[in-house]
C-alpha cells in the first residue's frame, strides 16, 4: 500500500528530505549540509553537481529504514530567486549564483537612479535585489560574456533538482514571479526584460506552471541515485517560502505569518496587489498559482538578541547559548513594556523591510545613567518587534486576525508575548517546524492526484496562543510611534 509521501526542501545550508503518513506524521528524516562557495565583490555561488549529489544523500538516509515502495509521490521545495542555468547539452554553465550574491549591486543601484526599475514594479510588484535572475544575467553579459552565451536554459533550485529526477523542465508560478513575470498577463513582461538588458533570457525562462501540477516521473538514473522507485510520480518545484505557506494550509487573503529566524520575514495573502513605482519588499504567486504573496524580509530578526547576548555571555552567566537566552529573559521580565524608555534599532546589517536602506546600522536611544542591562535587553526584543509591526504598518496597517509565527525565535515564549503585545493581535506558534517539507510533500501528493495541497496540509499540531495584553496597548503604541520617529529622522544621517 502506497501510504508515505516524500518532501525535499534544498536549502541554502541544508538539504532535507522527509517521509510523511498522510496525516502529516513524519516517519523519517534525512539531512546533509549545503555548500556555499563565497568570494570576492559579494560572490555567493553553489556547484549544481554537489546540490544534486546532497538531494541524494538526503533521500536515500531519508528512505533507509523504510519500504520505498510504499512512496506514493515527491514533492520538491527548495531556495528561491539566483540564477541557475544549463547549456545546450542539457549541463550547468558554471556555478549556481545564489540569491544573496550582491555582485551585480551597482546595477541594481542605476535602475534605480535612472527610475528604470519602474517597469519591474509595475510587472511584479517587487523591489529587486542583485541576487535575482535578470540583474545577474545582465552582469554576466557585461563582465562574462562568454559564460552568458553559452546559457540556453534559466531556472531556480527547485527546477534543477525537478529536472535530475525526472529529465523534465519546469518553473512554479511562485519562484517565476521575480522579476518578469506580469502578474495581470501572467506571462512574462518585455519591458522588465529590456530594462534588465535581458530581452535574450525571453526564450530560456520555463512557461509558469501550478506547483500542484505534475512535473514528471522519477527516471531510471535519479531512481539508481536515489533509492526511489522508478516512475514515482514528481510535482513541479516550488519556492521554500511558498511551500511553507502551504504546510501552514493558508490559502485564503488576508491571512499572515511571520519568521523570527537569523532574518526576519512578514508573508501577507492577498488577491490582488496595486501597481507602484517604488513598492517595498516583493511578491511572488502562492504556490496554488492563484493568490499572491507579499513579502517583506527586514534584515534582522533574532539575530539582534544573539547579537545582544554575545556582548554579555559573562555577566548573564550561563554555559549555553540557550542558558544565557533564559537568563536574559529572568532579566527582561522585570522591566515595563517601552523598556523605560530606551528604544533599539534593529538595523544591524542595513535594512531592506519596509523601508530599503543597505547603510542602515543599529542603535540604542534613551539610555540615561539609570537604565540598565534589562532595559537594554527588553528594548532589543521590543525593536524586532516593532520591525515586524513596521512592516504591516506600512503594508495595510496591523492584522486584524491572529498571526502565524515560526522560527527560532518563536521558540521563546517571553518574546513570543511581547510581539503579541506589541502587534494586539494574537500570535499562534506550532510545535512543528518542518511546514516547509511537509508543504513540499503535501505538493507532491496534490501532483499525483490526492488532492488540493492546502486541504492535504492540515494536520493536528500543539499550537501555543500568545493573547495580547490589552493593558500594554497604549504603552506600546507610544514606544512603537517613538520607534517609527526615531527610524524616520536616522535616514538622513545613513544617507
Amino acid at each position: 500500500m502506497q501510504d508515505y509521501w516524500l518532501g525535499i526542501d534544498a536549502g541554502t545550508t541544508a538539504i532535507k528530505a522527509a517521509v510523511y503518513r498522510s496525516d502529516g506524521t513524519r516517519v523519517a528524516l534525512g539531512e546533509v549540509p549545503s555548500e556555499v562557495h563565497l568570494g570576492d565583490h559579494g560572490r555567493a555561488e553553489q556547484d549544481m553537481e554537489t546540490v544534486w549529489l546532497g538531494v541524494c544523500q538526503a533521500v536515500c538516509a531519508a528512505i533507509a529504514d523504510i519500504d520505498a515502495s510504499r512512496i506514493a509521490s515527491v514533492g520538491i521545495a527548495a531556495q528561491g530567486d539566483g540564477l541557475w542555468a544549463l547549456g545546450r547539452d542539457k549541463t550547468p554553465v558554471g556555478r549556481a549564483i545564489l540569491w544573496n550574491d550582491t555582485r551585480a549591486a551597482e546595477n541594481v543601484k542605476q535602475l534605480y537612479d535612472s527610475n528604470h526599475a519602474r517597469a519591474i514594479s509595475h510587472a511584479c510588484n517587487t523591489a529587486i535585489w542583485p541576487g535575482t535572475s535578470g540583474a545577474i544575467y545582465q552582469w554576466l553579459r557585461q563582465e562574462e560574456p562568454d559564460r552568458a552565451d553559452a546559457i540556453d536554459r534559466v531556472f531556480y533550485c527547485a527546477d534543477w533538482v525537478g529536472f535530475r529526477l525526472t529529465g523534465e523542465l519546469a518553473t512554479d508560478f511562485s519562484n517565476a514571479s521575480i522579476p518578469f513575470l506580469d502578474f495581470e498577463s501572467g506571462g512574462y513582461d518585455l519591458d522588465a526584460l529590456q530594462v534588465l538588458g535581458s530581452a535574450p533570457l525571453a526564450r530560456m525562462l520555463n512557461a509558469p506552471r501550478r506547483a500542484e501540477s505534475r512535473l514528471g516521473a522519477v527516471s531510471a538514473d535519479a531512481s539508481a541515485e536515489t533509492g526511489l522507485p522508478e516512475g514515482l510520480p514528481v510535482s513541479v518545484g516550488t519556492m521554500d517560502l511558498s511551500a511553507m505557506i502551504v504546510g501552514m494550509g493558508m490559502e485564503r487573503p488576508g491571512e499572515t505569518m511571520m519568521i523570527l529566524g537569523t532574518t526576519a520575514v512578514v508573508t501577507i495573502l492577498t488577491e490582488k496587489v496595486e501597481k507602484t513605482d517604488h513598492p517595498v519588499g516583493a511578491t511572488a504567486h502562492h504556490a496554488n498559482g492563484r493568490l499572491l504573496t507579499r513579502i517583506l524580509a527586514p534584515t534582522t530578526g533574532a539575530a539582534a538578541f544573539d547579537w545582544f547576548c554575545g556582548l554579555h555571555p559573562k555577566t548573564l552567566g550561563g554555559g549555553s547559548a540557550a542558558e544565557i537566552a533564559a537568563r536574559l529573559n529572568a532579566l527582561v521580565e522585570k522591566v515595563p513594556p517601552g523598556a523605560n524608555g530606551v528604544t533599539f534599532l534593529p538595523y544591524l546589517n542595513g535594512e531592506r523591510a519596509p523601508f530599503v536602506a543597505p547603510r542602515a546600522r543599529g542603535s540604542f536611544f534613551g539610555l540615561s545613567s539609570s537604565s540598565t542591562k534589562a532595559d537594554m535587553g527588553r528594548a532589543v526584543m521590543e525593536g524586532a518587534a516593532f520591525s515586524l509591526r513596521h512592516c504591516f504598518e506600512m503594508e495595510n496597517g496591523r492584522p486584524d486576525q491572529a498571526v502565524r509565527l515560526t522560527g527560532g525565535g518563536a521558540r521563546n515564549r517571553m518574546w513570543c508575548q511581547i510581539i503579541a503585545d506589541v502587534m494586539q493581535v494574537p500570535v499562534l506558534v506550532s510545535e512543528a517546524s518542518d511546514h516547509g517539507l511537509w508543504g513540499a510533500a503535501c505538493l507532491g501528493a496534490a501532483a499525483a492526484g490526492k488532492g488540493d495541497a492546502c486541504t492535504l496540509a492540515q494536520r493536528a499540531e500543539e499550537v501555543l496562543r500568545h493573547d495580547p495584553d490589552p493593558q500594554t496597548a497604549s504603552a506600546y503604541d507610544a514606544a512603537f510611534a517613538r520607534y517609527v520617529a526615531l527610524s524616520d529622522a536616522c535616514q538622513a544621517l545613513w544617507k
